[in-house]
């Protein structure tokens, strides 16, 4: 009987659930964040890819190679429920600022350009977008039981508003993770399969510096993915009389990590070593 209550209880989240990963299709972001906007929707791809995999864990739109034995109480399914009840309420709360701002905006008479929009198609730079364009598809796979009905688009004009968002939801998923720690391992799992494809390893740094500190287990799947891979340099020029040195110093019995190097360009009197050089 344990296990159908938990059937019965897990279906009850999937409504929740499917709403909170609609709301992320729904939000573009105003001009006025330039040269944040990479970063930013970055952000939001990873916070939503986290959900997503969260939820396959749970089943709430499972994978076939899942298991999905997990026992919850009573009590767990319903502090789950508010949780994803919270998230919702934030996308709320930042759809009413960004439209009392569209209101002001309007009255001042600078709608034109105070309410211009990016897109994600034509305004990322080539590395933010194809990290971006890995991680939708990354999410979208998990997408099997969500609407994803197109209704209209909102945009959130400000960052503080943004970063707000963005605190409030990272939390509530953190919250949500801890609260069933025997779905984690098949978080990890999920999680090695999301960096697994992300075929730049300066892609896998990019999300590292953006996301991994609001995701402990992305953190640890990326550090291993980069240690695996080894170190990658490019685009690196060197003039005049400088000096530089690419690489590591290794104590004895300390394993090299590799290096690939690319695109470099040395001139004049310039002093350049690439590579490790192992002590011992």
């Amino acid at each position: 009987m344990e296990s159908v209550a938990f059937a019965i209880g897990v279906a009850g989240l999937t409504g929740a659930f499917t709403a909170c990963i609609d709301c992320f299709e729904y939000i573009q972001l105003g001009r006025q964040f330039g040269q944040d906007y990479g970063k930013c929707l970055l952000k939001l791809d990873a916070a939503k890819v986290r959900m997503s995999r969260w939820g396959a864990a749970m089943g709430l739109d499972p994978e076939p190679h899942l298991k999905q034995s997990i026992s919850a109480s009573d009590e767990e399914l319903r502090l789950a429920q508010s949780l994803l009840e919270q998230i919702l309420d934030s996308f709320k709360d930042a759809e009413r600022i960004s439209e009392r701002f569209k209101k002001y905006t309007s009255v001042q008479g600078s709608a034109s350009t105070g309410l211009a929009v990016y897109d994600a198609n034509t305004d990322l730079v080539s590395d933010y977008q194809r990290l971006h364009l890995t991680m939708s598809g990354l999410a979208k796979q998990r997408q099997k039981q969500t609407s994803v009905r197109k209704k209209f688009t909102w945009a959130i004009y400000e960052k503080k508003s943004f970063d707000r968002l963005i605190e409030d939801v990272t939390g509530l998923v953190h919250d949500l993770v801890d609260l069933f720690p025997a779905a984690q391992e098949d978080q990890k799992a999920l999680c090695k399969a999301e960096v697994s494809a992300i075929e730049e390893t300066r892609d896998l740094a990019l999300l590292n510096d953006i996301a991994c500190k609001d995701d402990k287990i992305l953190a640890a799947e990326v550090k291993r993915e980069i240690n695996s891979r080894g170190y990658v340099i490019t685009d690196w020029k060197a003039g005049g009389n400088s000096k530089m040195w690419a690489g590591d110093e290794n104590a004895p019995g300390v394993d090299s990590k590799g290096y690939n190097f690319a695109r470099f360009i040395v001139s004049e009197s310039a002093d350049e070593h690439l590579g490790n050089v192992n002590r011992g």
